[in-house]
């Protein structure tokens, strides 16, 4: 009355097998792919290029939340990677002038800021905090995007705090700060100009020559008279103790694309002419913002030391907001203190 209804043995497909396989190894990939194209889009960092023992070790030591979190991104970058940049110390390093530091006269200490995108609560901070641990500052130097898109109310409030901190300021602008204007048909650096004046400038302070330099603008770069006027200056300061540069995007990062020319290709070959010439003349360290991250390395070919200095604004940061504090001594060599805000 009932029958048993057989069920025969189901044969597997093979080749729908492998297909299957091999299709959710296609999409692993590709889901690999985004993530670690849009980790290094947005922190401007390839983490192919980062040690991984360096990140454990960091790691390891960390004994707070705090530490744990600042520790995932104070690492170094491998040296087989890297042959060809020596002597250098990346990425949350704070970093010494050279041996008996301790020993050597301190002429004095400025603060180094970049990276703000109108955080001004943070910026007030940076500001607060640095006089607080460092009384003895000079004054302060801000290398660009104190803004998101550089409208005339977004510098003047990053101005107002700027102007509270009793303290000289000297700054450059960013490429975020040119935005607004560009987009209104004016000439890019109006709003910065109209609020902040001039785009480069220099100054010399305990007999060291300080060169603003400004390449904000990803298309033109570095125009012809700010080219004139920088070869003049580096003969003037000839007879200075030194000369340092600052400059809102980095001429060259070892593992950031972030670096000028990014945009428009044409402008690496002036970054690296700049480079040259900023080695031939003595340069003793060039410092610059934009990629949100504390760094200290050499250009590969001159050698040219280079800092990179960390972002104050708390969001697209890889690392905690910062800023850097660095102490000039009497022969011209530097240390460049990395802090995080507090």
């Amino acid at each position: 009355m009932f029958r048993k209804k057989y069920q025969g043995r189901r044969h597997t497909n093979i080749v729908f097998v492998i297909f299957r396989l091999s299709l959710s190894l296609v999409m692993f990939v590709v889901l690999l792919a985004g993530i670690y194209s849009a980790y290094k889009h947005f922190s401007g960092l390839d983490p192919l290029k980062l040690d991984p023992q360096a990140i454990f070790r960091e790691v390891v030591r960390a004994k707070t939340t705090d530490q744990f979190l600042s520790a995932l991104t104070a690492v170094k970058f491998s040296q087989n990677l890297l042959p060809k940049i020596q002597n250098q110390k990346i990425l949350g390093q704070s970093v010494d002038a050279g041996p008996n530091t301790a020993a050597k006269s301190a002429s004095f200490k400025f603060l180094l800021f970049a990276d703000s995108h109108n955080d001004n609560d943070n910026l007030q901070k940076v500001l607060t905090q640095a006089k607080q641990t460092y009384p003895d500052l000079s004054f302060i130097i801000g290398l660009g995007d104190y803004t998101d898109v550089g409208t005339l109310d977004e510098l003047k409030s990053a101005k107002s705090v700027l102007d509270r901190a009793g303290l000289r300021y000297f700054l450059v602008a960013g490429d975020h700060d040119l935005w607004d204007a560009r987009d209104k048909g004016k000439e890019p650096a109006a709003n910065f100009q109209q609020i902040f004046g001039p785009l480069f400038q220099s100054f010399i302070f305990n007999n060291f020559k300080f060169l603003l330099l400004d390449n904000s603008d990803n298309y033109i770069g570095i125009p012809r008279e700010q080219k004139d006027w920088i070869a003049a200056e580096l003969e003037k300061a000839k007879v200075e103790k030194g000369i340092f540069v600052f400059i809102s995007e980095p001429l060259f990062h070892p593992s950031s694309d972030h670096y000028m020319g990014k945009v428009d290709k044409d402008l690496r070959m002036q970054a690296q002419s700049l480079i040259y010439q900023l080695k031939g003349a003595g340069v003793k360290k060039v410092f610059a913002g934009d990629i949100h991250y504390f760094s200290e390395y050499e250009e590969p070919q001159t050698k040219l030391p280079m800092v990179t200095v960390g972002a104050t604004v708390t969001e697209r940061n890889p690392q905690t907001p910062r800023y850097s504090v660095v102490t000039v001594y009497e022969d011209g060599s530097t240390k460049v203190d990395d802090v995080g805000i507090k």
